[in-house]
């Protein structure tokens, strides 16, 4: 449904732009002679075909960003999607990965704040990030400065039956909506350390291999092996053989 829409919003821009491009010519030609014609011209040239424009496109990135093979296409996250996929790592973001806990663009499933959707904080968190990637005006490791929202995990956990038989949860219920005490308090690191991240260090070579490389297909086939194999247990006793 998504990659419709956002094979839409692309056809939709090109239309747009042309558009627009056709507005503004018209106004430039007849600049010297301004008539009512052109001054009708003016508003959706000018303003309104460019806002629509620069909605579409920031729905693009939106969309367009929430896939891990999106992530992946930036070095400095390699450390991260490399770490995703390793069946050996015990990082929550492995564990729900190799669990199938989510299925579908894993990275955005626990980062829903950067969508779209998300608060104006994570947009412009996203786009600073983005512009320091792109002047190159970062250093490795990356470290994240501002605060991870609870409710991204609360927006999975909190409604099932497993979340709630677990009694300590309950009294601090309070402090997971106000952030004031995180998740991985209990349930460990999310992503490999700063250590193992900064070059040099003894894993720093493994995680930012290319050799780890994925894309949206790979993802699909892989998730589907895992589930025959939880269906099937044996299925893996006979491969490995």
């Amino acid at each position: 449904m998504i990659g419709g829409i956002v094979d839409l919003v692309k056809i939709l821009s090109v239309v747009i732009f042309i558009l627009n491009l056709g507005f503004v010519v018209y106004i430039l030609k007849k600049r010297e002679t301004i008539s009512r014609r052109v001054k009708k011209a003016v508003f959706p040239g000018l303003i309104v075909l460019p806002a629509v424009m620069v909605f579409l496109a920031n729905y693009h990135v939106f969309e367009t960003s929430k896939t891990v093979e999106a992530c992946q296409s930036c070095h400095v996250m390699k450390p991260f999607t490399n770490d995703l996929v390793n069946e050996k790592s015990m990082t929550l973001a492995a564990r729900h990965y190799k669990n199938n806990w989510i299925p579908k663009d894993q990275c955005y499933g626990c980062h829903k704040d950067y969508g779209f959707n998300g608060n104006f904080k994570a947009k412009t968190d996203g786009y600073r990030h983005l512009m320091r990637y792109i002047t190159g005006t970062y250093q490795e490791p990356i470290e994240y400065k501002g605060e991870f929202n609870n409710a991204n995990c609360m927006s999975c956990h909190e409604a099932t039956e497993k979340f709630q038989e677990v009694k300590m949860h309950t009294p601090i219920m309070d402090q997971f909506h106000d952030n004031s005490v995180s998740c991985l308090n209990c349930h460990g690191r999310a992503h490999p350390t700063r250590l193992q991240r900064t070059p040099g260090s003894t894993e720093y070579k493994n995680l930012i291999s290319d050799r780890h490389r994925i894309d949206s297909e790979d993802l699909g086939s892989m998730k589907e092996y895992i589930e025959l194999i939880n269906e099937k247990p044996n299925l893996a006793k006979v491969n490995n053989q």
